[in-house]
């Protein structure tokens, strides 16, 4: 009893097709995939840290009680609002009681802080070692009755140029440079 199997497959041309079409499938996914991380990426919140100035270093020689300013401008291109904790001058780190809001779109807002001279020398160096007031305009909120708690303190003099760094609530720091003038 011999049976004379029809064992036919499918053609060429169809099997050609289902190829082309799992490709497009797969190369769709793998494209959702990666659009889909490079989106969630530039979600990312950021900020653009550029100190303008360090004023007021020098008007106080042999004296303590007067004060600089540190003016940071401030912008966030991100779409989510960024809360900033504190910031370090060289040796002077500070953390403020509430975070200060920066608003998602922000462009050139500035943050005005503060610093304490404890003390001066004939020679124009000068010790900080508090935030004594911050402010901010331009969008940046600071909330009424902020305080800042500061640890180690930043000798500064005119014309010397010091590094310092903003942190975000997210831990996140941005770094910056300015140069201390009177």
């Amino acid at each position: 009893m011999a049976t004379k199997m029809n064992r036919r497959g499918i053609s060429n041309v169809v099997a050609t097709i289902i190829l082309i079409a799992v490709a497009i499938a797969l190369a769709v996914a793998v494209a959702v995939w990666v659009f889909g991380l490079a989106g969630s990426a530039s979600k990312t919140a950021t900020l653009q840290v550029q100190a303008i100035g360090l004023t007021g270093v020098g008007n106080a020689i042999n004296s303590s009680g007067g004060s600089a300013t540190l003016t940071i401008l401030i912008s966030n291109p991100s779409s989510s609002g960024i809360g900033i904790n504190g910031f370090t001058l060289g040796s002077l780190s500070c953390v403020f009681s509430q975070p200060v809001q920066v608003p998602a779109g922000t462009q050139g807002g500035q943050l005005t802080i503060t610093l304490g001279i404890t003390s001066g020398s004939t020679s124009g160096t000068y010790v900080f070692n508090n935030a004594t007031s911050i402010s901010g305009s331009g969008g940046i909120t600071v909330p009424t009755g902020i305080k800042a708690s500061c640890s180690g303190n930043q000798t500064a003099a005119v014309g010397i140029q010091y590094s310092g760094y903003i942190t975000t609530v997210s831990g996140q720091t941005y770094p910056f440079t300015v140069t201390a003038s009177s």
